[in-house]
C-alpha cells in the first residue's frame, strides 16, 4: 500500500521505530467524518514522504562531518545554542585615577568593555581594562595627554549589579588579562562551548563574532577567516602577526575582547578573541586562542578553566 520506508543500516532501529509510530499513529485515530480510506491513505503516505526527506536530509549532513573546521554554517543543528554564547558575555567598567597636570588634583576617567566568563574568572584583552591618557580640554577641541596614574580598577556591570574584580595577571605583549570573580549571587553564565585549536584554521573557514559594536548592546554576527596572521603595516597591532588571524565582515569598533567561533561538523568552538579593526571596515583581526591558552596555562588549569571541555590537544 504504501511506498517503501528507505534508511541506511547503521542509523539506529530504534529510531525508525520512533520515526514510524509517529507517521502510523494517525491509523489508529478516528477517520475524519467523510473522509475515505483512500483519503487517509494518501495523508499517511504524505506524513511517510515527508520524515523520509527529513531523513535523507540528516543523513546528507552526517556524511558530511569531517571532523574539521567548516565553510558554512549549514551543519548547525541547535542555533538556539548561540544565545546561551551571548549570555557569557559580561560589561566590563573600568576607572582609573590619574594625577593631572597641575599635580594636586585628581582625575577619574571610566570606560567601558567586555569579557567572557569562564566559571570564576572573566577573560577579556589588556587594552580594555587599561588607560593610559586623561582627556584635556583645549579652544581646539580635547586632547589626549599621558598622565601619572595612580590606581586603576575593573568592575562587571550585571544587572544593575557592579562588583569589584580580583586582577590574576595581564599580559600588554599578547593583549590579555585574566581576572577571578569575587563570589556573589551574580548568576552568570560560564561559556558555554568548547575550546578550540586556532592551529586547525584555513582561510575561508566560516565564524562568529560576538562583540559590543558601538556600545549598541552583545550581538552576533557572521564572517570568514581571510587571513591566518596579523594585517601588515598597521601601528595598532601589539605583539606577534602570527599570533593573530584576520577576519572580514565581521569586526566593528567595541568588538574587543568579544569570542570569535568557527564551527567543526556544526558545534561552536573559541579560536579567538577580537582584538582590532580598520575603522568601519569590518575587516578587523583577532588573537589566537593558543598563545592565549600558553599564557593562561602559567596561571589556572587549563582543563578547570575551559570548563564545558576543550577541542584543543595541545593544552
Amino acid at each position: 500500500m504504501f511506498k517503501r520506508f528507505q534508511t541506511s543500516n547503521f542509523l539506529p532501529s530504534f529510531s525508525i521505530a520512533l520515526l514510524l509510530l509517529v507517521a502510523l499513529s494517525g491509523c489508529v485515530a478516528s477517520p475524519k467524518k467523510g473522509s475515505s480510506v483512500e483519503d487517509r491513505t494518501r495523508e499517511i503516505q504524505h506524513d511517510l514522504d515527508r520524515l523520509q526527506e527529513e531523513l535523507d536530509q540528516r543523513l546528507s549532513a552526517m556524511e558530511r562531518l569531517d571532523g574539521k573546521y567548516d565553510y558554512n554554517n549549514s551543519l548547525v543543528a541547535n542555533r538556539h545554542g548561540l544565545n546561551r554564547v551571548i549570555d557569557a558575555i559580561v560589561m566590563i567598567r573600568t576607572e582609573t585615577v590619574f594625577e593631572s597636570y597641575r599635580a594636586s588634583e585628581r582625575v577619574v576617567k571610566a570606560a567601558a568593555g567586555i569579557g567572557i566568563v569562564f566559571g570564576p574568572y572573566v577573560l577579556t584583552l589588556n587594552h580594555v581594562v587599561t588607560q593610559s591618557s586623561i582627556q584635556i580640554l583645549t579652544p581646539h577641541g580635547a586632547l589626549d595627554m599621558p598622565a601619572k596614574k595612580l590606581e586603576e580598577k575593573a568592575y562587571i556591570v550585571f544587572e544593575d549589579h557592579r562588583v569589584l574584580l580580583k586582577e590574576v595577571f595581564r599580559d600588554p605583549e599578547l593583549d590579555i588579562a585574566l581576572f577571578q570573580i569575587p563570589a556573589s549571587n551574580l548568576k552568570l553564565v560560564s561559556l558555554p562551548c568548547p575550546v578550540g585549536n586556532s592551529d586547525e584554521l584555513y582561510v575561508g573557514n566560516f565564524l562568529y563574532v560576538v562583540g559590543n559594536p558601538f556600545n549598541s548592546g552583545i550581538n552576533l554576527r557572521e564572517g570568514i577567516v581571510s587571513s591566518l596572521i596579523g594585517l601588515e603595516g598597521v601601528k595598532e597591532l601589539p605583539g606577534n602577526r602570527g599570533d593573530l588571524f584576520v577576519i572580514s565582515n565581521g569586526v566593528l569598533p567595541g568588538d574587543s575582547g568579544g569570542p570569535v567561533l568557527v564551527l567543526r561538523d556544526g558545534v561552536p568552538e573559541l579560536v579567538g578573541l577580537v582584538q582590532g579593526t580598520l575603522g568601519i571596515t569590518r575587516i578587523g583581526w583577532a588573537i589566537k586562542i593558543n598563545p592565549i591558552l600558553t599564557k593562561l596555562s602559567r596561571h589556572v588549569d587549563i582543563e578547570e578553566f575551559c570548563g564545558v571541555g576543550y577541542a584543543n590537544s595541545r593544552y
